[in-house]
């Protein structure tokens, strides 16, 4: 979820694109301990239950407290006591939604300012994203531009990235690579990595548009989410576990220097050069 207040990172902001690289996975950490969060609570809730209604039933009489707020207070603790049971059946199911589009938001804001820190900084990046638009469009004689042109460049990019990638609608992991090589970047996710980027990709569309309803369409990408035809894609813990793999770029870079050039190295592949 959007923090209200930033957190202290080691890099200056002054180094633009690594700012923005570990910016965007001191985020995604925070987000992936979300579910987890949530979930103890939960437990939380199922296993102190009855002690908790015990000690309402108790301190009440005690304190001289009506008998009608004693059963009211008494059915709302056994409302969350049901509530509790029935997350915990579904596997966290709904908590586990929110953890998930948070990081995919933080995935995609962080992908866009990875990408406006690049415009920003690196001229022959900005002329090559400038091309993909009508001339004089983008002055590159007004370049470096302002903070707030390169996000709505980066924004408009992943638009032109889509219509330039085969089946780029689906296939998300290809589409991040034609923008990122637009700009010198080279991305390359290993098939399996792919597959779930494009899968989480989709369960988020669904999620958000569909209210997490699967249509025949999606099935014919994902057979192995067929049982969910028509219904809401059950995000289990386990499925969880798997989408955190499409934003590993980002949430722990290690750089490698190679004269000016700089590589991102990560599990994922490489993504270099990018100064």
């Amino acid at each position: 979820m959007p923090e209200l207040h930033e957190r202290s990172l080691g890099t200056l902001p002054e180094n633009r694109i690594l700012y923005a690289l570990h910016q965007t996975g001191s985020r995604l950490v925070g987000d992936r301990f979300l579910a987890a969060y949530l979930t103890d609570c939960i437990a939380m809730v199922d296993g102190l239950g009855p002690l908790h209604k015990f000690m309402l039933a108790s301190e009440g009489e005690k304190r001289g407290m009506a008998s009608n707020l004693i059963e009211f207070h008494l059915a709302q603790a056994d409302d969350n006591l049901r509530w509790a049971a029935e997350m915990k059946a579904e596997d966290y199911h709904r908590t586990n939604v929110l953890a998930f589009l948070s990081q995919w938001a933080a995935h995609e804001a962080g992908n866009e300012n990875i990408i406006a820190a690049i415009l920003s900084t690196i001229q022959t990046a900005a002329a090559s994203a400038a091309s993909k638009f009508p001339p004089d469009r983008y002055d590159m004689a007004k370049w470096p531009w302002s903070e707030d042109l390169c996000l709505e460049i980066a924004q408009k990019l992943d638009q032109k990235a889509k219509v330039n990638t085969l089946d780029g609608g689906w296939d998300a992991a290809a589409r991040l690579a034609t923008l990122y090589a637009w700009l010198g970047v080279t991305v390359n996710f290993p098939a399996h990595s792919s597959a779930k980027f494009n899968e989480a990709s989709m369960v988020r569309n669904v999620l958000l548009h569909r209210y997490g309803r699967l249509g025949q369409r999606d099935i014919k990408r994902a057979p192995h989410l067929a049982e969910y035809h028509n219904k809401a894609v059950q995000l289990t813990r386990a499925r969880l576990s798997e989408y955190p793999s499409y934003h590993r770029c980002v949430r722990y870079p290690h750089e490698r220097y190679h004269g000016k050039r700089l590589e991102i190295v990560t599990s994922e592949g490489v993504f270099g050069p990018v100064t």
